[in-house]
């Protein structure tokens, strides 16, 4: 703990300097009224989405409190730019035109030569060749002749960053991080195939190319963190051949903080990935007695107030829809645009299904449902809410012969939010009594639909 807590204390200077981040800008001929940006804050709690309306002189404005180094996507029509890193006292002007989107892209102000440098290093390395589709040829090569590959494009896109004027040494590193993880975590990739199943963690971990990177610096590097992630998802397979079982959730998460490294995998690294491990685990499967352990470890020593904070609110959440607790109550409208209340199923058994047309689990998953709404036609109210546009909710209700209530809510929707959908498809079962009847419904493939009904029959039979 006290180590634990020095380690963090000495090296926090990196990436963590509080201010406000500024961006704006002025779209030249424009083709619609509005600009989209997501803030990654960090990488265990949700992201944040605006939309941010342009004015009558066709310019708009963001500004938003950063605690250190973050990420930003910038979206207008379909053209913009993904995971780009931006610093907290960054006042950046931008002007582009749409139908020449890139070639216009200007970027002026403080904090401004990193993001010309993105659109820099796109040129070079993504547009004057093509770097992805070099490396997904050369993975067929032999295990040597990828790795130096990936190693030399490693090498030449740290030597043009650091080549790259007036970018502050917090960019460097962090960029230099993200660099160093998108390369190595192709060679795991192409480690976890079947035929270097013999190679021990050591001998893996020999052959990543990982320079010394500060504590924060790992913990705030998307692409580093992807790359130690994968890296932990092979290492519980192999251990999972060695033991011939799966690893259980304890255990996975005991490997991953066994991975530490005072050079390469530090412990805030560690935090970040276990607390995001820790996040899906309450998503997945709701908040258990086991996980609720493993959350009140994680509490107990984590040095990271911002986890901690998510994770306490991620469990508060989930023990709103837990079993017996009461179902969120909501209204919504039909496709005859009557409107449909919770309410009015009381003393009814509700299964309500989270859905859209783009979904492909979900499209799977309902001509299992059509045996299920057979066997229980009479007894059980099957709720469809779909979270596509109304056009396309009315043509895919027509489409899938979708039987039962059918009505539509948007993704960011209240009653996405009540009931805590971060993903679809999504079920819940309530009871007569209006409240949750199971912690987690049984997916309607599973057995072809025969798990379900056996969980449907046990909430009909209770008193």
């Amino acid at each position: 703990m006290i180590r634990f807590f020095f380690l963090f204390a000495l090296l926090s200077n990196f990436c963590s300097a509080q201010g406000v981040f500024k961006l704006s800008g002025e779209v030249q001929n424009p083709t619609e009224r509005k600009v989209l940006i997501t803030l990654y804050r960090d990488w265990v709690g949700d992201e944040e989405e605006y939309e941010i309306k342009l004015n009558d002189k066709n310019q708009f404005s963001f500004s938003t409190s950063l605690n250190h180094v973050a990420y930003i996507d910038f979206y207008y029509a379909d053209q913009g730019f993904h995971y780009w890193i931006i610093e907290p006292e960054d006042d950046i002007s931008m002007k582009f035109t749409p139908k020449n989107f890139w070639p216009s892209l200007k970027f002026t102000g403080m904090g401004s030569d990193k993001l010309n440098y993105y659109v820099k290093q796109r040129e070079k390395f993504e547009e004057k060749r093509d770097f992805e589709k070099e490396a997904d040829a050369l993975s067929k090569a032999p295990q040597e002749q990828y790795f130096d590959f990936l190693d030399n494009e490693q090498q030449a896109q740290i030597e043009f960053l650091e080549k790259t004027p007036y970018l502050s040494d917090n960019f460097i590193q962090s960029r230099k991080a993200d660099i160093i993880g998108t390369l190595q975590n192709y060679k795991v990739n192409f480690l976890s195939g079947s035929k270097y199943g013999s190679w021990t963690e050591e001998k893996v971990k020999s052959s990543l190319k990982i320079e010394e990177l500060p504590d924060s610096v790992q913990a705030h590097s998307l692409e580093y963190g992807n790359m130690f992630q994968n890296l932990m998802d092979l290492f519980v397979a192999k251990s999972a051949v060695r033991k011939r079982k799966d690893l259980t959730e304890l255990e996975e998460i005991n490997l991953i903080k066994s991975s530490y490294s005072r050079t390469y995998f530090s412990f805030q690294l560690i935090e970040r990935v276990t607390a995001f491990k820790l996040k899906n685990m309450i998503e997945a499967e709701n908040i258990t007695p086991k996980i609720q352990a493993m959350v009140d470890d994680f509490l107990a020593t984590a040095t990271s107030r911002d986890y901690k904070n998510y994770l306490s609110k991620k469990v508060s959440f989930s023990k709103t829809l837990a079993k017996g607790s009461p179902a969120k109550p909501f209204k919504l409208k039909d496709i005859d645009g009557k409107e449909v209340s919770l309410k009015d199923f009381l003393g009814k058994t509700v299964y309500l299904d989270f859905w859209a047309s783009w979904c492909g689990p979900c499209i799977y998953d309902m001509k299992f449902m059509e045996i299920v709404k057979a066997k229980f036609q009479d007894e059980v109210v099957f709720i469809q809410i779909s979270l596509d546009s109304d056009a396309e909710w009315r043509e895919a209700i027509k489409m899938y012969d979708v039987k039962g209530i059918n009505l539509r809510a948007d993704e960011n929707s209240t009653i996405t939010k009540n009931y805590g959908v971060t993903g679809i498809p999504a079920y819940y079962l309530i009871d007569k009594k209006g409240n949750f009847a199971v912690s987690q419904v049984s997916d309607p493939s599973n057995d072809e639909g025969q798990e379900l009904i056996r969980q449907i029959e046990e909430v009909l039979q209770r008193k």
